[in-house]
């Protein structure tokens, strides 16, 4: 939806900009003479029509990449859980499409809230968080997300939130998870969701809202409360 959405704004930036032109010329027309009349239009043109469809071809192009991303997911949760893992050149044929395209909607998906599918880089496989052992499951699963409920994983693995504790208190003595697991509060985070803790958003920004969970940077939620859609922009 997004990518269509941003096709749309596109092409609208785009049609402006390029509709500006014959105004800036009829205007320059009125004020000067000669030759001065296209370099007073390019000048003017450059100003208020050139940056609008520099934006929308961006736009356009944007919304292109996420429109093919959000086409093939549906298809590609199917593939991989009927498959279990599968490499990323096996569904690239399958679906016909390139494998860019096929990791970028991995990656995607594999953030969810409930991710169905996430990217194995290490073998280039997509694997469906059910159909591997539950340490490994849980390992690429909070590479994704950094952090997780463990209903979240239980709903995703089919795992119990006694075998998801102990499975992390195994893969943290074996050195292979730094992170907090949270009992108390039925949540695990990573070290690097730790440390970006005080970078996160607890509030909406729209309605002041107390948010349910911080919004990490990189992240995005819903506000429950407004329907305001609450960015943590990645800053470098």
């Amino acid at each position: 939806m997004k990518g269509r959405i941003s096709q749309i704004l596109g092409l609208v930036l785009l049609l402006v900009g390029l509709a500006l032109i014959p105004i800036t010329y009829q205007s320059a027309s009125e004020l000067v003479s000669g030759s001065d009349v296209l370099f007073y239009t390019l000048t003017s043109w450059a100003i208020i029509g050139f940056p609008g469809v520099i934006i929308g071809l961006y736009l356009i192009i944007r919304g292109t990449r996420e429109a093919k991303v959000g086409d093939i997911t549906g298809t590609l949760i199917r593939i991989v859980q009927r498959e279990g893992r599968i490499a990323v050149d096996s569904v690239a044929r399958e679906l016909d499409v390139d494998q860019e395209l096929v990791v970028e909607a991995a990656e995607k998906l594999s953030k969810r809230r409930l991710p169905l599918v996430y990217l194995d880089q290490r073998s280039s496989e997509l694997v469906s968080p059910s159909a591997v052992s539950l340490k490994e499951s849980i390992l690429h699963l909070l590479f994704a997300q950094r952090r997780m409920t463990f209903h979240q994983i239980a709903e995703v693995t089919n795992a119990t939130e006694i075998q998801i504790i102990e499975a992390l208190k195994e893969l943290s003595e074996e050195g292979k998870f730094r992170g907090v697991i949270d009992e108390n509060s039925g949540i695990v985070y990573t070290s690097e969701a730790v440390a970006e803790m005080p970078k996160a958003i607890t509030a909406c920004p729209n309605c002041s809202g107390k948010l349910p969970n911080p919004i990490l940077p990189g992240e995005e939620e819903t506000c429950p409360y407004c329907g305001h859609i609450v960015t943590n922009r990645l800053t470098r």
